[in-house]
């Protein structure tokens, strides 16, 4: 049985006036069912959009190894290669091509394993245009017909 997760992934780089960090947000979608989410202030600064982005893509990461474990457990393993949709495209090209350079290096080592998850074919960044980013509802406040429809694609009820 070939079931099907995909997580959406977006950060609001320094978005908290006061001390600069971000706002970590995810949807896991299992057979295009919302049943998992959550947003959560980063622990610590993000020096770039592609940093905070990163750092959210890693608590993702995380979210996705455990529900494919969920699946295995009860005997309902999930495809290989589950899409990390993601609008920062400096991001996806870090994940895909795995190399850290003198623009990147700053980036700390502790989200590597993201690399590592998508060179064993566990996970594939996607790219997902911003107006369709899920994950936006958990970053950032957004108008009433763009928070409403991204409200109903997760299945929360008014």
């Amino acid at each position: 049985m070939d079931i099907r997760l995909q997580v959406f992934v977006d950060s609001d780089w320094a978005r908290d006036r006061v001390d600069r960090k971000s706002i970590s947000g995810f949807v896991v979608m299992f057979e295009g069912e919302a049943v998992s989410w959550g947003s959560k202030k980063q622990t610590s600064v993000a020096l770039s959009t592609v940093e905070a982005e990163f750092i959210t893509t890693s608590m993702a990461v995380k979210e996705i190894l455990w529900h494919r474990g969920l699946l295995q457990s009860l005997d309902m393993g999930a495809s290989k290669g589950t899409p990390l949709l993601i609008d920062n495209q400096g991001a996806l090209d870090l994940i895909k091509s795995g190399q850290i350079n003198n623009r990147t290096k700053h980036i700390d080592t502790r989200f590597r394993h993201i690399c590592d998850h998508k060179e064993a074919g566990d996970i594939v960044g996607e790219h997902v245009a911003t107006e369709d980013q899920m994950a936006d509802i958990m970053t950032k406040s957004l108008g009433i017909k763009k928070f409403s429809g991204f409200r109903e694609r997760i299945g929360v009820k008014e």
